[in-house]
């Protein structure tokens, strides 16, 4: 989701589940119950990243809680797959038309590479499943910085844009770039001017922060927080709305500090081109089982990711309306190459 003044967000949020998706619930724990399909071979969960990053993290506990809980029966199996700012993992997954058996990670890129140039594919190019969750972006400098706060770096890169460094992963153009382009923009930051360097991972990009090669990190909130935790980074403003709890209470949104922008990177999962109706039935129904499950709401929570269950004809939906904000955000801040 974006939001700054010339930016509107989305009208509504839109219905958690649809009758289809909660009539697969037959029974606690088999959320394929009425399913005319289910898996019967282990499952591949894909990121397009590194590992140690938030999309790590996040298919991690997912693999974690759907076997624990007995939701998937057979083997959840990670694989990282990086490159090209997520091309290389899919690229991989459409190899795989119409076999359940494959789901990836869905992010910001799937709606804005194809906008910025960066990739051919966009969320089009494959099949909706699910959104799972928000995730805000955060905006780190090393603990002994001078930029003590978001006001802090908004003058300097004011007065002049080069003079920092900021950093993101996975690609130009993607949901840690956009995030701090749109927070720039908005407060009066010359955004072409500003110098960017490209990780792989948010986890790299952070080290080469802590071994002062790069200035700042624009990263997902979860990125940072064990850093947070032994005081060797400051975060200096968040892209939520209000701010977050735990190790985030005391960092200011960026409206706070003279930007008024908000963004949030969605997370979810897609599957291949051409899966069967009832494939995505029986992935709706086990993800709609995990969002249920409070063992998951506690990771949610822990990793400071907001829930925003849609299943895949309204992730669809969602993704479509987004589509026209994103487009009309990356032509402001100049990214925009299509």
């Amino acid at each position: 989701m974006i939001r700054n003044p010339g930016f509107p967000s989305l009208a509504s949020r839109f219905a958690a589940a649809s009758a289809l998706t909660l009539a697969l619930l037959a029974a606690p724990g088999t959320p394929w119950a009425q399913s005319t399909w289910k898996p019967d071979r282990p499952i591949e969960l894909i990121s397009g990243s590194a590992a140690g990053n938030s999309v790590d993290i996040m298919l991690r506990t997912i693999a974690k809680t759907v076997q624990e809980k007995r939701f998937v029966e057979l083997p959840v199996n990670v694989m990282n797959r990086p490159g090209g700012g997520n091309t290389v993992a899919w690229n991989y997954l459409n190899q795989r038309a119409g076999d359940g058996h494959y789901l990836m990670v869905a992010n910001f890129n799937l709606s804005a590479g194809h906008l910025t140039g960066t990739s051919t594919y966009s969320y089009r190019d494959f099949t909706a499943v699910c959104i799972l969750f928000d995730e805000y972006v955060a905006f780190v400098v090393k603990a002994d910085s001078p930029i003590r706060n978001g006001r802090d770096l908004i003058e300097r890169l004011k007065k002049d844009p080069g003079s920092l460094s900021l950093s993101f992963s996975s690609v130009a153009g993607g949901a840690n770039h956009i995030a701090a382009g749109l927070v720039l923009k908005t407060a009066g930051v010359d955004v072409k001017k500003v110098r960017t360097v490209v990780f792989d991972s948010a986890s790299k990009a952070v080290t080469a922060m802590l071994g002062g090669h790069v200035d700042i990190v624009s990263a997902s909130a979860s990125v940072p927080v064990a850093h947070l935790k032994a005081g060797t980074v400051r975060v200096v403003g968040i892209s939520s709305p209000q701010r977050l709890s735990g190790v985030y209470a005391d960092v200011p949104t960026w409206k706070e500090q003279g930007a008024d922008a908000t963004f949030s990177n969605y997370r979810g999962l897609i599957g291949p081109k051409s899966m069967a109706p009832a494939q995505v039935a029986y992935w709706e129904g086990v993800f709609t089982a995990l969002d249920k499950e409070e063992s998951w709401r506690a990771d949610l929570d822990k990793n400071l990711w907001v829930g925003h269950f849609l299943n895949g004809r309204d992730t669809r939906k969602y993704w479509d309306d987004l589509s026209v904000q994103v487009r009309a955000v990356l032509d402001d801040i100049g990214l925009l190459k299509q």
